[in-house]
C-alpha cells in the first residue's frame, strides 16, 4: 500500500506540476510517424515507477537476511543503468536504439559479474544445457535476455495502460510463482513493481495524462527478466518454458516485429506503426472513448495465458500447448485485422500514446 501510495503521489506530483518540466519531458506527436497523439503529454512517469519501487526495496530489505537484501540491491543499483539509458532517451531524444541496448547488455553484465558470474544455466533442451556450461556462455545468454526483455516491454508501451498493464499482470504472476516455491524475496519485489505500476497506471488509462516513457518501458522489463531468471534457476518445480510463458507478450510481441519488418524489407531495428496495438486502433469505432480504450483487447487477450503460468510452471507440457495456443491466437487477431483495416493511421486524440 505505501508503495502504490507513493507511486500515485509521485505520478500525481510530474502532472500537476507539468508546467515546470513539459518543454523537457513532452512528448509531441510530430516527432515521428509511429506516434498516435496529439498534443504534449509528459513521458517520464517511469520516474515515478521508479521511486515508488526503490521505496518499497528500502522497506521491504531491513527485514530479509544481509545476504539476499545485498543481491537484491545489486539488482536494483546495475539495472538502474538501464533505466537511466532510456531516461536520457526520453529527456533528449538522441540516445540510438543500439547504444540503449548495448547499455542494456553492459548493466546486465555487471550484474552477473559482481554475482559470481550469475547467468541462466538451463533452458530445457539437453544440446543447448551444455553449451551452458561455459560461464562465458552462460552469462552472455543472461545479458542477452535481459537487454532484450527490456526492448520488448519497449515495443509494447504504444497504448494507454498496454505497457504498464501487461507489466502488472506479468509481476503479478512472478509473485505468485516465487511465493508458491518458497522464494519470499523475490516474491515481495515482484509485488512492489506490481504496485509501483498499478499507481502510475491510475493516470495512464484511459485517458493518457502521463507516459511511462523509455524508461519506465526499459526498466520493467529488466526487473521481470531478472526476477524470471531467479525463480526459474531456484527452484526445480519450475520449468524453463514457464520464463516464455509468463513473459509471452512482450517476447513475442518482439519476435514477431522483427520477422514483419524483416519480411517487409524494412530495419529491424526502426520503430513503424504497423504493430498489434496500431492495427487495433483503425479497427475501433472512431472516437475519443474507443482509442483511450484500446489496449484492453490486448490485454484482455495476454492476461488468461500470464496468470495461468504460475499453475502449471511445473508442467513443460503444458506450457509449451499455452505457448503455442497464445501464438495461435496473436496471429489470428493480427491477420484479421489486417484483412479488413487499411494501412494504420493516426488517431487524432489527445493523451493517446506513441
Amino acid at each position: 500500500m505505501l508503495v502504490f501510495a507513493a507511486s500515485v503521489f509521485g505520478t500525481a506530483f510530474l502532472i500537476i506540476g507539468r508546467h515546470w518540466h513539459i518543454r523537457v519531458t513532452g512528448d509531441t506527436a510530430d516527432e515521428s510517424h509511429h506516434k498516435v497523439h496529439v498534443g504534449t503529454v509528459p513521458r517520464v512517469g517511469g520516474v515515478a515507477v521508479y521511486a515508488a519501487g526503490l521505496i518499497g526495496l528500502a522497506l521491504s530489505s531491513r527485514a530479509l537476511p544481509d545476504l539476499i537484501a545485498k543481491i537484491l540491491w545489486m539488482i536494483w543499483g546495475c539495472l538502474t543503468i538501464i533505466f537511466v539509458s532510456g531516461l536520457v532517451e526520453d529527456l533528449t531524444r538522441a540516445v540510438p536504439p543500439w547504444v540503449r541496448y548495448l547499455t542494456a547488455l553492459g548493466a546486465a553484465v555487471l550484474f552477473s559479474l559482481a554475482h559470481g558470474s550469475y547467468g541462466i544455466s538451463s533452458v530445457g533442451i539437453d544440446p543447448l544445457d551444455q553449451t551452458l556450461s561455459s560461464s562465458i556462455v552462460r552469462v552472455g545468454f543472461f545479458a542477452f535476455a535481459v537487454a532484450s526483455l527490456a526492448h520488448g516491454f519497449n515495443l509494447t508501451d504504444g497504448r494507454n495502460g498496454l505497457c504498464a498493464g501487461a507489466s502488472i499482470l506479468i509481476f503479478v504472476a512472478l509473485g505468485i510463482t516465487a511465493s508458491r516455491t518458497g522464494q519470499v524475496p523475490l516474491a515481495n519485489l515482484s509485488y512492489i513493481m506490481a504496485a509501483a505500476n498499478l499507481g502510475f497506471l491510475l493516470f495512464n488509462f484511459p485517458y493518457g495524462k502521463i507516459f511511462l516513457g523509455d524508461g519506465g518501458a526499459y526498466f520493467n522489463g529488466a526487473v521481470a527478466a531478472v526476477i524470471t531468471v531467479f525463480v526459474v534457476q531456484g527452484s526445480s518445480d519450475v520449468s524453463p518454458w514457464f520464463a516464455i510463458l509468463v513473459l509471452i507478450y512482450p517476447v513475442w510481441e518482439t519476435l514477431f516485429t522483427i520477422g514483419r519488418r524483416v519480411h517487409a524489407g524494412h530495419p529491424f531495428y526502426l520503430p513503424d506503426n504497423d504493430h498489434l496495438h496500431h492495427r487495433l486502433l483503425p479497427a475501433t469505432e472512431p472516437g475519443p472513448f474507443c482509442a483511450s480504450y484500446s489496449a484492453l483487447p490486448i490485454l484482455l487477450l495476454v492476461a488468461p495465458f500470464t496468470l495461468l503460468a504460475p499453475y502449471v510452471a511445473d508442467q513443460t507440457a503444458a506450457l509449451i500447448a499455452l505457448i503455442v495456443s497464445f501464438v495461435t491466437a496473436y496471429l489470428g487477431l493480427y491477420y484479421r485485422l489486417r484483412s479488413t483495416a487499411t494501412t494504420p493511421v493516426r488517431e487524432l486524440t489527445a493523451g493517446m500514446p506513441k
